[in-house]
């Protein structure tokens, strides 16, 4: 079963809020998140790991203070479930897998994405998919994300990831896709390594993500 969680990201919260979540993470990217805190892609970073504290209340998680730095820069717990972060327009998103299965996530607004942007990174079929509107090129390009996270691999070798309807193929291995309506705005695609049993989807309120007083139980966390 995959668990996905989503928000709109608020507002930049109070510094002592801010604070006390970065304590919350171990020292490199502790480092790294707070030299980006001034720009709306680091607040978009701290949101997508606040998501995934939450996700915490759902499903037993290690605590944020163990995470490493994956393939890629991927962060990663090395004794937990995979997990995928995107975020794009104010909306953030977490899917975490089930155990031993690789999981990656993407999410787009809805029309954001043309076919003309894609001509150097599709196949004859896959813009076949989106001329003949069995597939939007928005919906194609977050397939082709959601595949890339999910093997750990850059956005360089987009052109390499084929899309087959439910089905993605990249490096000699298969990813079976899944596109979920939580929002008429924003088109959302799971790959994962293997098929996944459902997906229970969770909403945060904007007004909760960066909740304080959550933070202290956190910080309590084996």
């Amino acid at each position: 079963m995959i668990l996905l969680h989503w928000a709109l990201i608020p507002a930049a919260p109070p510094a002592r809020v801010t604070a006390a979540w970065l304590e919350l993470l171990p020292e490199q990217r502790r480092r790294l998140l707070a030299r980006g805190l001034g720009t709306a892609r680091g607040l978009e970073s701290l949101a997508g790991l606040a998501l995934l504290a939450h996700c915490a209340e759902y499903r037993p998680l290690p605590p944020l203070s163990r995470l490493e730095q994956g393939p890629g820069g991927k962060p990663c717990w090395s004794n937990g479930p995979d997990f995928s972060i995107a975020h794009a327009a104010g909306m953030t998103v977490c899917a975490v897998a089930a155990p031993g299965m690789a999981i990656g996530v993407d999410v787009e607004p809805a029309g954001a994405v043309h076919s003309k942007m894609l001509r150097l990174v599709t196949s004859a079929a896959e813009r076949e998919q989106i001329h003949s509107g069995s597939l939007s090129a928005t919906a194609l390009w977050t397939r082709k994300e959601a595949v890339l996270k999910a093997a750990s691999a850059g956005i360089l070798a987009a052109g390499n990831v084929e899309i087959r309807g439910a089905i993605g193929h990249h490096a000699g291995r298969d990813y079976h896709l899944k596109q979920l309506d939580i929002d008429r705005n924003f088109v959302l695609s799971i790959a994962t390594t293997a098929p996944a049993s459902g997906c229970r989807v969770v909403h945060t309120a904007a007004s909760r993500l960066f909740d304080a007083p959550r933070i202290a139980d956190r910080r309590r966390a084996p």
